[in-house]
């Protein structure tokens, strides 16, 4: 089970560490479980796994939400082959160290190296003949779409957006039937561990539940954001393969299945809706007669930049925050700050001052169980070899499948201690 923390050791943690930051915020060597980064040992971690040559293709639901960090397997990260200044190619965000499969956007059909694909270093290129779908670049600016795919509607085809009208916007198979899966080990030693989520235990009062005895295991559980935690465009939102669930779904199964917790589960998200709406009385209203246990708070990304500067959203942040610890003082908070929307949509800059005001809030709240979990970083981070399509479903602003387990990654190792669940304590 998970480990006990005590509560003075946390308050100490919390005074002089600024426990209750992102979780994104590089750790001290100490920190990151005592070891300098020079000691760190890919053995050590709790899914580490030592024969990668005789592993077999896998992907449970268990799997499907377990941080690839803590091990040397990715399942199924999600990537294209993109035709792009007279270059086709697809990069993976870590070499591997032996391919495991490569599946089609559906996951059933399994591409044939050498006859499919060709792998050197983290690039993939593609032999003549293969059958592995290419993604032009030039789609994602609307030029020379398919003619499948109409300009006008979203959902069967596309329209122009973004601050100059460049920008194509697609909840369609544009985007998702290019999408390749590939699975993977690789050598941990190139990840950058500090961009991830890590548990320190700040969540004190999830972490008594979770450990405590089978008497107290009913959690009440709100998501409250936009779009991306309704689900948008997560496969099994709109229904179709490979039917992977919404970040916060995905969450709430790791509570029940990895936590022993019965969750009794609401969603309060909309899309397109910001902060002041979460504010406004009648949402207050819902979120205090619904007294959540534990609250996903996950506003920002339709935030505009004036009311990040000028204050407004940080007051409306720290409003929702009153109005759940007013109905339950023990309510468990994880403040999340958004993945990256394309750039002409709103700036990396305008998303950065979304992530540090949701860390000031964490950190210099009076409140006791606020945490923060900035998806931000990290996915900046694969942009430096990901096209934006990669990441997001609708070139916009919604994740794809892999965002999505990565947004559930991120937040249940916010929630628990790996290290333990793998030990069987």
């Amino acid at each position: 089970m998970i480990k006990r923390i005590p509560i003075l050791l946390l308050l100490a943690l919390a005074l002089f560490l600024g426990a209750f930051g992102c979780r994104s915020a590089e750790p001290s060597p100490e920190q990151d479980g005592g070891k300098k980064p020079e000691e760190f040992n890919p053995t050590d971690l709790p899914y580490y796994v030592e024969d990668i040559e005789n592993l077999q293709y896998s992907y449970t639901d268990e799997e499907r939400i377990r941080p690839f960090w803590q091990g040397n397997v990715i399942h199924n990260e999600q990537l294209m082959v993109v035709k792009k200044d007279g270059v086709t190619k697809g990069r993976l965000l870590y070499e591997p160290a032996r391919i495991i499969s490569v599946r089609d956007w559906k996951l059933e059909k399994e591409y044939v190296e050498g006859e499919d694909y060709e792998i050197e270093g983290d690039t993939i290129t593609l032999p003549e003949g293969s059958k592995i779908p290419v993604f032009c670049d030039e789609w994602s600016r609307g030029e020379n779409v398919p003619s499948q795919y109409p300009l006008g509607n979203a959902g069967n085809g596309y329209q122009m957006v973004g601050t100059d009208g460049t920008v194509m916007y697609t909840e369609s198979g544009l985007v998702w039937q290019n999408y390749i899966h590939v699975t993977y080990a690789y050598n941990p030693a190139d990840v950058k561990r500090d961009l991830f989520g890590k548990y320190d235990g700040a969540l004190y009062g999830l972490t008594e539940k979770i450990a405590g005895d089978s008497s107290d295991k009913n959690l009440k559980m709100v998501v409250f954001g936009d779009s991306i935690s309704e689900g948008c465009s997560s496969s099994a939102k709109w229904n179709h393969a490979p039917m992977c669930p919404p970040y916060a779904e995905l969450v709430k199964y790791g509570l029940e299945t990895l936590g022993g917790l019965n969750v009794d589960f609401t969603n309060m998200s909309k899309g397109g809706e910001a902060s002041g709406w979460a504010a406004d009385a009648d949402q207050l209203n819902r979120l205090s007669n619904l007294a959540p246990d534990f609250l996903i708070l996950a506003f920002g990304t339709n935030d505009k930049g004036s009311d990040i500067e000028g204050g407004n959203y940080r007051k409306n942040i720290e409003l929702v925050i009153e109005t759940a610890k007013t109905v339950n003082a023990e309510c468990q908070i994880i403040l999340v700050a958004p993945f990256p929307s394309h750039e002409k949509s709103k700036t990396n800059a305008e998303h950065a001052q979304i992530t540090a005001t949701l860390k000031a809030i964490a950190a210099e709240t009076p409140y006791m169980d606020v945490a923060c979990v900035s998806m931000f970083e990290p996915c900046v981070e694969m942009l430096e070899k990901k096209n934006y399509y990669e990441i997001a479903a609708n070139n916009v602003n919604h994740p794809n499948d892999f965002i999505h387990r990565f947004y559930a990654m991120n937040i249940l190792s916010a929630i628990f201690d790996y290290d333990a669940i793998a030990s069987g304590k």
